[in-house]
C-alpha cells in the first residue's frame, strides 16, 4: 500500500485471520492473478530479475515478513510469516494471508519456540515460472533432538501461495544444529530451476531444483563441505562471480573457533551443480563473523563481493571492503578498500535502487539514536554503485525520522534489522521493504521504500504492521526477516 487507509474487507479479513492464527490456523489469499518471473540465468533470461520474489506469477514482486517469536495455537515462539502482495501502486495490503505450521498443507505442528520465519528466501524450485517461499524454523526440535531445526517450501501458483507444501530436516539430526539458520537460493547448473543451499551447522546441504519437487516429501540432499570449513557455516550468499551463467555459493565458514578466524570461499556453479572445489583464491578473515554482500557494483556483468561485519574490533580495512568478481574468482590480490566516511552499523544488501547498471550498497546502523539520545532506534544507509565502486557521494539515509516515512523514530526499535530489495511495484527497480521487530515493544512492523528516479524516496512510503496483514498484534518481531529473492 502506499498508505495507512485499509478497505472495510481488508479490516475484516484481518480480524478473521488473528482469530483463526490464534486457533491454529490461517487465511488463504483473496484473490489474484498472473503470470511468471525469478531470478534470471543464460537459459531463461526472458525472466526480469526486477521481479523476483513474484509468489503469485502477476509480474509484480511480493513481501513476506517474518516474525519467528509469534505465537501461534497458543505456543509461544512457534513462529509465523505473513505475506503480502505487490501491485501498481506498491504492496497491497488487502491481499494478505499468514503462514504457519498450521496452515492448510503445511506439514508440521506449532510448538513453542520452533522460530517458523527464522529465515525468508524465495526463488522458484520447481520451475513452473512461480516463486516459491522457503521458510526456515531453525530452533525445531526434530522428534527428541532439541534446536535441530527444519525447512519448509510452500509453492507459489496463481492467486498466491498454494496449499502445496513440503518440510524437511538434515540427513543427520544433531542438537544445535539449527539447520537452516542460513539459506542461498540459485540456479547453479544453468536449468531454469533455482537450487537451495542451507546450513547444517558445520556442513552446506544442497537441495536441487526439480520440477516434481512438491511431490517429493523428503528431498535428496548433498553435503558439502564450505572452503575453510568444518566446524561453523556463518553466512551463505548466492551470486555469479566470474559471470558464466551459473549461479555460484558464496560463503564465510570456520574450521576452529568463528571467533579466531575465517574464510571467504566462493563453490562454482556448473552444468553439473554446485562444485566442492573453491572458485579462485580462498580469503582469510580475520574472524567469520563477516557477512558477506554479494551484487555487481562496477558493472561488468560479474558479481562483487563487499565484506563487513558489525563487531567494532574488526580491522578497518576490512569494513567494506570490495573483493572484484572476475573469471577466476574473486580478485583477493587488488581488494577496493572503502575510502568515503566510516559507515556505522553493517552491510546488508546490494541492488539497483537508481536503474544505472551499478549495484548500491544498503548499509543497517540498528544502533542508530533517536531525537533526544533515545538509542538502538536504527536507521539505514544506501552508498551508490559506480563503475569505479562504492561512492558516499549522493548517499542516503531512511529511519522513521525521514520526512515522509510514516512513524515516529524511537529507541529500541531496530529500523533496518532485515532488509529487502525488491521490486513491488512493476517500475522496473528494487524499492526496500525494512523490518523494525523492536517497534511497538516487540509487535514490530516494516517499512516500504519506493525507488524514484535518483533511487530511494521517502515520498509514498508506508509503514506495515501486522494487523494490516490480518495477523496476530503480539510480541511476535514482525520484521526479524524479510523475503529475500534470490540472487
Amino acid at each position: 500500500m502506499r498508505n495507512r487507509t485499509r478497505g472495510m474487507v481488508a479490516g475484516a479479513v484481518g480480524a478473521a485471520v488473528a482469530a483463526a492464527v490464534a486457533g491454529g490456523a490461517t487465511a488463504a489469499v483473496t484473490d489474484g492473478d498472473g503470470r511468471s518471473q525469478d531470478r534470471s540465468s543464460t537459459k531463461a533470461a526472458e525472466r526480469s530479475e526486477a521481479t523476483q520474489g513474484d509468489l503469485d506469477g502477476d509480474g509484480y514482486a511480493d513481501l513476506g515478513v517474518g516474525a519467528p517469536e509469534g505465537t501461534v495455537s497458543g505456543e509461544a515462539k512457534a513462529g509465523y510469516v505473513a505475506v503480502t502482495y505487490g501491485a501498481e501502486s506498491g504492496v497491497d495490503t488487502e491481499r494478505h494471508s499468514t503462514l504457519t505450521q498450521a496452515s492448510p498443507g503445511v506439514p508440521g505442528t506449532p510448538e513453542a519456540k520452533d522460530g517458523f520465519g527464522s529465515t525468508v528466501v524465495t526463488g522458484d524450485v520447481d520451475g513452473d515460472g512461480y516463486a516459491d517461499l522457503v521458510v526456515a524454523a531453525n530452533n525445531e526440535a526434530i522428534g527428541s533432538t532439541k534446536q535441530a531445526g527444519s525447512v519448509t517450501v510452500v509453492f507459489g501458483a496463481k492467486g498466491g501461495l498454494s496449499d502445496d507444501a513440503i518440510a524437511f530436516h538434515s540427513p543427520k539430526v544433531a542438537a544445535n544444529a539449527h539447520f537452516g539458520d542460513q539459506i542461498a537460493v540459485g540456479d547453479h547448473d544453468n536449468d531454469g530451476i533455482d537450487d537451495i543451499a542451507i546450513s547444517d551447522r558445520e556442513k552446506v546441504q544442497l537441495v536441487k531444483g526439480a520440477k516434481d519437487l512438491r511431490e517429493t516429501a523428503t528431498p535428496k540432499m548433498t553435503t558439502v563441505t564450505p572452503p575453510g570449513g568444518g566446524v561453523s557455516v556463518e553466512h551463505l550468499a548466492s551470486g555469479d562471480i566470474d559471470g558464466d551463467g551459473y549461479t555460484d555459493l558464496v560463503t564465510v565458514a570456520a574450521e576452529d573457533s568463528p571467533a579466531d578466524e575465517g574464510t571467504l570461499g566462493v563453490l562454482p556453479g556448473s552444468a553439473d551443480g554446485l562444485k566442492s572445489a573453491s572458485l579462485g583464491e580462498d580469503i582469510l578473515l580475520p574472524f567469520a563473523h563477516y557477512r558477506p554482500v554479494v551484487g555487481d557494483i562496477n558493472g561488468d556483468g560479474k558479481d562483487d563481493v563487499v565484506t563487513d561485519t558489525g563487531f567494532a574490533d574488526g580491522p578497518d580495512e576490512q569494513k567494506l571492503r570490495t573483493y572484484p568478481g572476475t573469471a577466476d574468482g574473486l580478485d583477493s590480490d587488488e581488494p577496493v578498500d572503502w575510502e568515503g566516511k566510516a559507515q556505522k552499523g553493517e552491510a546488508i544488501r546490494l541492488a539497483d535502487f537508481d536503474g544505472d547498471g551499478h549495484d548500491d550498497l544498503v548499509v543497517s546502523d540498528t544502533r542508530a539514536e533517536a531525537p533526544g539520545g533515545y538509542n538502538d532506534a536504527g536507521a539505514v544507509n544506501v552508498l551508490k554503485g559506480t563503475e569505479n565502486w562504492l561512492t558516499d557521494e549522493g548517499a542516503q539515509t531512511f529511519s522513521l525520522d525521514t520526512e515522509g516515512v510514516p512513524g515516529s523514530m524511537e529507541g529500541n526499535d531496530k529500523f533496518g534489522t532485515s532488509v529487502s530489495p525488491a521490486d513491488y511495484n512493476g517500475d522496473g527497480k528494487p524499492d526496500l521493504a525494512v523490518g523494525i521487530p523492536n517497534r511497538t515493544e516487540g509487535v514490530g512492523a516494516a517499512a516500504l521504500l519506493y525507488a524514484g528516479t535518483d533511487g530511494l524516496s521517502a515520498e509514498d512510503s508506508a509503514l506495515v504492521e501486522p494487523s494490516d496483514l490480518g495477523s496476530p498484534a503480539t510480541k511476535g518481531r514482525f520484521g526479524t526477516e524479510l523475503m529475500n529473492p534470490a540472487k
